[in-house]
């Protein structure tokens, strides 16, 4: 079971980590209800440093998948 767990961590960071990754520099991140109707907002999430904090965090989770998989390899014993 532990197996199990250890690979559905491993996809679900993975796939949070290409989101975090990509989605702050998407249109779909710029045109949305919360950009639109307050104004604050829309100033705020456009700033670059928050933008790239965003994806880094996503790099991090990517790493942190990639780590997971190295770690269930070798305690698998696929590692020679």
């Amino acid at each position: 079971m532990n197996r199990w767990l250890a690979i559905l961590y491993v996809v679900i960071c993975f796939e949070m980590g290409v989101f975090l990754f990509l989605f702050p520099w998407i249109p779909l991140w710029s045109e949305n209800f919360f950009m639109v109707h307050y104004p604050w907002v829309a100033s705020f999430a456009q700033n670059y440093y928050l933008r790239g904090g965003i994806s880094g965090l996503g790099l991090i989770d990517v790493f942190l998948a990639l780590h997971e998989v190295w770690r269930l390899r070798r305690s698998i014993g696929w590692a020679h």
